[in-house]
């Protein structure tokens, strides 16, 4: 601590995230929807800002693990020590390069700059001595700032690159939250392709201490055997998240088995809780298309129509925060994760629509029939809407206050 106190000068610290506000699913109208970059930073150095329908990183206190940027669903939070399209650039370059070599079933091998290279350099000693078989040939180490840095659309981006399976390796010094985060994303990008048709085991969370453990699991993965798309993609990975992964799930489904056994079946994938893809299901009997939903959808996947009372969804923009089921005062919503294989998930669809109720005394139509009858079951009882007064909840904005101030029997404070 005495030397501490001597070291005097400046130094710099890198900024590790970006964060756009208008992505972010955090909150709407202090209502917490996705809460997972919160609950998952081991720094502490993210909280919420209800108020502002935002969250708060503290860059100084930010180590730089990326999780965050993992597990957000919308890519509101960004990972920039590499940026994503810089990463996707190495690996598609890499496994491109590998390929027109002549290598088959790459494996990208994803590890930390110091402690997992030093395990896989222990490994190589002990394979130069014959003590054992070493990293494969097939098997292409990637070092990383923190094995907790790259999720699925990296982890998928490679598959539609030509890599047959990704392994991460973590050597017991990260974060157990890092940890289950990992395995929670490879869940979910493993079912996706599962559901797809590809077959094989294409993620692994590689868990090792020691040359030995690593030389072990390694060797397993070069028994198995994975299914791949058959054309490699050569889009550049997108600087927004969305944007990377409606490129890969496009070719994914364009070459997915599945579909081209059945091409003419809707194919919907059903996928673990927590995942970024899915739809909702509203229920039209409680639903009074309030439209509160729309408003709290931070992803633009609720829309109304300014035409007639509907509620209108894009799947493909949903990103499963759960604002839109926490909000609904009706309890009308319900949340669907999976992936819906087919051109409907980019469309608009309706998934409610009412007749609108027409003013009683100039027939604008106005609000909906449901949405107006359940305002006049739970105030028919109150004393200010009694008689006349409850005709008033049947009419329009403007026939209400000049029904109002034509009433004779109503009490004015504005003189005679």
């Amino acid at each position: 601590l005495l030397r501490l106190r001597e070291l005097v000068g400046e130094f710099e610290k890198p900024k590790f995230f970006d964060y756009r506000q208008k992505l972010c699913a955090h909150s709407r109208n202090e209502v917490v929807g996705c809460n997972a970059c919160v609950e998952v930073c081991s720094a502490h150095a993210i909280s919420s800002d209800k108020a502002r329908q935002r969250i708060v990183v503290n860059p100084n206190l930010c180590v730089g693990c990326g999780a965050c940027t993992t597990v957000c669903p919308t890519g509101a939070l960004g990972y920039t020590y590499p940026r994503a399209p810089e990463q996707g650039r190495k690996w598609r370059t890499l496994l491109s390069t590998y390929a027109k070599a002549g290598g088959r079933d790459a494996t990208l091998l994803l590890h930390s700059e110091e402690e997992g290279a030093a395990l896989i350099g222990e490994l190589g000693r002990a394979a130069q001595l014959g003590r054992a078989q070493g990293v494969p040939a097939n098997v292409m180490p990637v070092a990383l700032m923190h094995v907790a840095s790259t999720g699925i659309d990296l982890w998928l981006g490679a598959i539609a690159f030509g890599a047959s399976q990704v392994a991460v390796l973590t050597t017991g010094d990260e974060a157990p939250a890092y940890v289950s985060a990992l395995h929670q994303q490879m869940d979910i990008a493993q079912a996706l392709l599962r559901g797809l048709g590809y077959g094989g085991t294409h993620f692994r969370l590689i868990e090792a201490r020691t040359p030995a453990a690593l030389d072990a699991a390694l060797a397993a993965l070069k028994a198995t055997h994975q299914q791949v798309p058959a054309l490699a993609a050569r889009f550049a990975v997108a600087a927004e998240k969305r944007n990377t992964l409606e490129l890969v799930l496009d070719h994914l489904i364009d070459e997915a088995p599945a579909l081209k056994a059945a091409p003419a079946q809707a194919l919907s994938v059903a996928l673990p809780a927590g995942s970024p893809f899915g739809g909702i299901t509203v229920d039209k009997d409680s639903c009074t298309l309030c439209l509160a939903c729309v408003s709290a959808c931070p992803a633009s996947a609720l829309l109304d129509n300014q035409n007639a009372p509907q509620l209108r969804f894009i799947e493909k923009n949903c990103v499963q925060c759960g604002l839109c089921e926490t909000t609904c005062p009706e309890d009308a919503i319900a949340l669907v994760p999976r992936l819906l294989a087919t051109p409907e998930r980019k469309q608009q669809v309706v998934l409610n629509e009412a007749k609108p109720w027409a003013c009683v005394r100039c027939s604008k139509p106005f609000g909906t029939q449901k949405a107006i009858e359940a305002m006049l079951g739970r105030l028919g009882g109150h004393a200010m809407f009694q008689g006349e007064a409850l005709e008033r909840l049947k009419m329009c904005s403007d026939c209400r206050v000049i029904d109002l101030f034509s009433a004779q029997n109503e009490m004015k404070i504005t003189g005679p």
